[in-house]
């Protein structure tokens, strides 16, 4: 059974005015009328199931004993059912955003059947989803097959890889963006002909607008979808306007609010320069369809929304980072000296620094609370705009708690990398958002025959010694050239940078580590972090269909392989087949002189590739480098045992663990009550019958 963790917030929520209190309310409000939006974006049978279990607390009256002393259910099934639920809650769907693996109940479908008799609704509740609930295959999300599915492409006909491309080459030429979009495949059967819907997220509905016919298909744009939900957020960003605390925050809202209403990107556009440009608020807030990690594909985007309290005491303790970041990226293996201010052709002439917080989680709504985020994603908003770095402080802190002693290094080394854990994500989290993600200059045709580098004079590609021959065309995106690698490979690149990086001891030397001996043992811990999130993402890979569950354990996967290959043996992996032990070694001795080196050539190719949009280099090198064969794959089944149902990838428990998250409440006299739950899976799924969403 996975332990539950407080999302903890009463502090710092104490703190806010009254005004501010009213603003974070109706945010979080708008935030948390996503859910259903993501449950759907999951599996076709999640909505039912999250009504299943609210209608069971409900007829239970959240007195879960009641199933065993009134209704002869077992105990153990109760217990088995919470488990089961409270983790479907917290991920919001029955699939684990980290490698993306289907969860079934740890209980009979008899069983489950007992306890729905508790009322007709159950029952009925029950009846809907029961099949698909059990059903394996499929045992992981990914491009429809006999194995794996997704709700971002759907319909009574399989789609294909190839038709997606074709649609999304479709949609690029009548300028339609993905990020709010599915796409459902049926066959009419009068014409005999594929239909395609590109189905846009709107509150608005419209008939389908056929955009091109062709002799192999029809392809039509359609809206109205999660129109319910989106009707509700906007319902509450237009209350929470009210009390905004500037008219940015306020012209920000009432252009998501457009957003949501059309369906029109333009508008999120719009909402995302406001959202740059409101430095360091006291209540900071980010929704919409955000990232695109869930999507095979890579292009169409899961429903983010996270209402937070910001903590300038915990922020300030970044000040030093943020002021020597340009200094720092002169230290990456691309910069130049003399070229760029020494930051060389591939960076912006000037380092805007993000606005860097670190702020508590109030209302997280997505199939993940994450650590950190770094947005916008569009790069000329970012360029125009500025950018954001947050960090959530209270996730941190239960990460740092939930870390458990870790299988694959030497029993003897565990417990010193579990004490350096917390400060060794705390750094590689800091340098990942503000100099991972936050570097790079895209070169590209930024309008017609108009260039953002010298297109007769193009900068040298320290690659080949010869200058670039490519970049992005006019109209041409990032995630679009890039497809289904851009999430792996920019996750990929950033955290590279917050390997490389703590080598240099000035790096260091700004969050407090300069004795020389600690120094040391916090990169040899790094490191030792390294290898150990190698081998664990291991189990996001499917071995069946040969892809990957989640693109960061991906790129996990990339950078560990890398190591091993080409690090000097700087890191080497123990392997007992007889014991079924796999566990990682590294060399101190070798770190600077071959491990960083190594770091260093890995994280140059997919920065300069990624900036010149050279997808065929990266994919020829990138694609062999995540492959997991041979020892790799004797490792894998190591690891996934450890964690999941033999070789079904079915999960037993996350060993993330699960977060309960506190509600907000208006009350009588016009203020807001924040109310927060046991620290238990009867706590989730309290929280979320309260929620009401």
């Amino acid at each position: 059974m996975a332990p539950v963790y407080q999302l903890t917030i009463e502090e710092v929520f104490n703190r806010l005015t009254a005004r501010e209190r009213l603003y974070a309310h109706h945010v979080g409000r708008a935030v948390w009328y996503g859910s259903r939006i993501v449950m759907r974006q999951t599996s076709p049978e999640s909505e039912g199931i999250y009504d299943f279990i609210l209608e069971l607390h409900k007829a239970c009256g959240g007195q879960w004993s009641r199933l065993v002393d009134a209704h002869g259910a077992k105990q153990k099934d109760v217990d088995a059912l919470l488990e089961f639920a409270a983790q479907f809650l917290a991920h919001l769907g029955n699939y684990y955003a980290m490698g993306d693996r289907k969860v079934v109940p740890q209980v009979a479908p008899d069983a489950l059947r007992e306890m729905a008799k508790i009322s007709v609704k159950a029952t009925r509740a029950l009846e809907n989803v029961i099949e698909p609930m059990f059903a394996v295959p499929p045992y992981h999300l990914g491009y429809p097959g006999e194995t794996t599915q997704s709700t971002y492409y759907s319909g009574n006909e399989p789609i294909t890889v190839e038709e997606i491309g074709v649609v999304a080459n479709i949609m690029e030429k009548h300028h339609i963006e993905p990020e709010n979009t599915r796409v459902h495949k049926w066959i009419d059967h009068m014409q005999a002909t594929p239909v395609f819907d590109i189905v846009q997220a709107s509150v608005e509905d419209s008939a389908p607008i056929t955009l091109e016919t062709t002799p192999e298909a029809v392809y039509r744009v359609t809206r109205g979808s999660h129109a319910a939900e989106l009707s509700m957020v906007c319902e509450e960003l237009e209350k929470a306007a009210e009390y905004a605390s500037n008219e940015t925050q306020a012209s920000l809202a009432r252009e998501n609010i457009k957003y949501f209403q059309t369906g029109d990107i333009e508008h999120f556009f719009s909402a995302q320069r406001l959202w740059a440009t409101d430095r360091s608020p006291r209540v900071e807030h980010v929704i919409g369809f955000m990232e695109s990690y869930r999507d095979p594909y890579g292009v169409r985007c899961e429903w983010e929304g996270i209402a937070s309290i910001s903590d300038p005491d915990e922020t300030s303790k970044l000040d030093g980072l943020i002021q020597d970041a340009t200094k720092f990226i002169r230290l990456l293996p691309w910069a130049v000296p003399g070229e760029n201010d020494g930051k060389g052709p591939f960076e912006p002439s000037e380092f805007t620094a993000p606005n860097f917080t670190i702020v508590h989680a109030l209302a997280f709504c997505n199939s993940t609370v994450w650590d950190g985020c770094n947005l916008p994603n569009y790069g000329d908003i970012r360029e125009t705009y500025g950018a954001k770095n947050i960090v959530f402080s209270n996730r941190l802190r239960i990460k740092e708690e939930s870390t458990p002693l870790s299988a694959f290094v030497d029993p003897s080394e565990a417990g010193m990398l579990k004490t350096y854990s917390g400060t060794v994500h705390f750094i590689k989290n800091a340098i990942h958002e503000l100099l991972g993600h936050g570097t790079g200059k895209l070169l590209s045709e930024t309008a017609p025959g108009v260039f953002n580098f010298d297109r007769d004079n193009p900068p040298t590609n320290p690659l080949t010694d010869a200058p670039v021959e490519t970049w992005y065309k006019f109209g041409q995106a990032w995630q679009g050239v890039f497809n289904d690698l851009a999430n792996s490979i920019e996750e990929c690149r950033a955290t590279l940078v917050s390997y490389f990086l703590p080598a240099e001891r000035e790096v260091l030397s700004v969050f407090g580590l300069d004795d020389e001996d600690t120094v040391a043992d916090f990169v040899y811990y790094l490191y030792l972090t390294i290898g150990t999130l190698g081998l664990e993402s291991l189990a996001s890979f499917n071995s069946e269909n040969r892809s990957w569950g989640d693109q960061h354990h991906r790129g996990d996967f990339a950078i560990f392989k890398h190591l091993l290959l080409d690090g000097g043996d700087v890191m080497s992996v123990d392997y007992n087949a007889d014991a079924r032990t796999v566990r990682v070694n590294v060399d101190r001795s070798k770190i600077i002189s071959h491990g960083k080196p190594s770091l260093g050539r890995l994280v140059l190719r997919l920065h300069v590739w990624r900036c010149i949009a050279n997808v065929d280099s990266c994919r020829e090198f990138y694609e062999p480098l995540t492959n997991v064969d041979g020892e790799y794959e004797a490792w894998r089944q190591v690891v996934v045992s450890a964690g999941t149902d033999g070789e079904s990838s079915l999960v037993r428990t996350d060993p993330g663990g699960k977060i309960v998250q506190a509600n907000t409440f208006l009350t009588h006299d016009g203020g807001v009550e924040l109310r927060v739950y046991e620290q238990s899976n009867e706590g989730i799924v309290q929280s979320f019958f309260e929620r009401a969403v």
